[in-house]
């Protein structure tokens, strides 16, 4: 069952990558703030998940192998019964792989689509998604039976209710989300062929001091020319090693960074939302309206709201 169709540009399953550089970069990536926040966002508006999964299948850590927003799926590998049919899937769908993503549904009717992230010297890594049903049919009784067997009942039944609870995707939206998904591996792959250029550690170096600044002077007005005097540095030059070495720009990171402190001043009941946005370094309340509802998938008054408690 293929219905991704998303053209990679290239063979997929080549790599002229040793294998330490292919564990170098893909532990880059798996730990860069663009994967993080794009996973995030990604997850809390399709209610899919997605995994970054290494080029050599067996050597993704267990943290990822196992990721999954499915109730369904981490109920099953909870119980250590899809572990390793899991991992043959997502091996199969990565001999398969070719121009295009591969989409196909394990044994459990769960519908997984694999994505190559390509540098220029070749295959990084994967990106997993879907883990969803793609139609109304039940589950093999077969394969339950063959999983549930010895089982107390309970959980047996337990199973068949989380099957049934697993949200059921069109076609078509499945298919927008794949698109995402099919960019943002061109974009992963384009950070990882910069990582392998470089960056200098005199680049990395000059990002963290960056970092520093910006976390201890967000409620303060941070503007490209402050950042670049503090480092020493042109605008230009700062602007370029920070998206090279993060994959984000700096507006970006010091948005998102102001809009999660934002969060957690808004628990404080005593706050109000115009006071939260002055002090995490908005310069307006329609300002931090915006940024609060870009980032946040919600404005900060109904952020707010959604964290006091309702009387019954």
């Amino acid at each position: 069952m293929l219905i991704s169709g998303i053209d990679m540009g290239g063979l997929a399953n080549t790599s002229r990558l040793k294998a330490d550089e292919q564990d170098l970069i893909y532990n880059r990536l798996l730990s860069s703030e663009l994967f993080q926040i794009y996973r995030q966002a990604f997850e809390q508006v399709t209610g899919q998940s997605m995994a970054l999964i290494h080029p050599n299948i067996a050597e993704s850590p267990d943290s990822e192998a196992k990721h999954c927003t499915n109730e369904f799926c981490n109920l099953m590998l909870e119980l250590d019964v899809c572990k390793e049919r899991c991992r043959e899937h997502t091996l199969d769908l990565s001999k398969r792989i070719d121009h295009q993503a591969v989409t196909a549904k394990c044994d459990a009717q769960i519908t997984t689509t694999l994505i190559p992230v390509q540098s220029k010297h070749g295959l990084v890594a994967y990106l997993r998604a879907g883990q969803v049903r793609m139609s109304h049919e039940e589950m093999d009784p077969e394969f339950f039976l063959k999983t549930s067997q010895g089982m107390p009942p309970r959980v047996a039944r337990a199973i068949l209710t989380s099957f049934h609870r697993s949200k059921v995707y069109t076609k078509g939206d499945y298919q927008a989300q794949l698109t995402l998904l099919g960019a943002f591996a061109i974009q992963l792959g384009d950070l990882a062929s910069q990582q392998l250029i470089g960056p200098t550690n005199r680049g990395e170096e000059l990002i963290q001091k960056l970092k520093t600044y910006i976390n201890r002077h967000l409620s303060e007005k941070l503007t490209l020319q402050v950042l670049s005097d503090h480092c020493k540095v042109t605008q230009t030059y700062l602007c370029k090693q920070f998206k090279k070495v993060t994959g984000l720009t700096i507006i970006e990171y010091i948005n998102r960074h102001r809009i999660e402190k934002a969060k957690d001043m808004l628990k404080q009941e005593e706050l109000k939302v115009i006071e939260v946005a002055y002090a995490t370094g908005f310069q307006s309340l329609s300002q931090f309206n915006r940024s609060f509802q870009r980032y946040a998938g919600q404005s900060p008054t109904k952020f707010k709201s959604s964290l006091t408690p309702q009387i019954t």
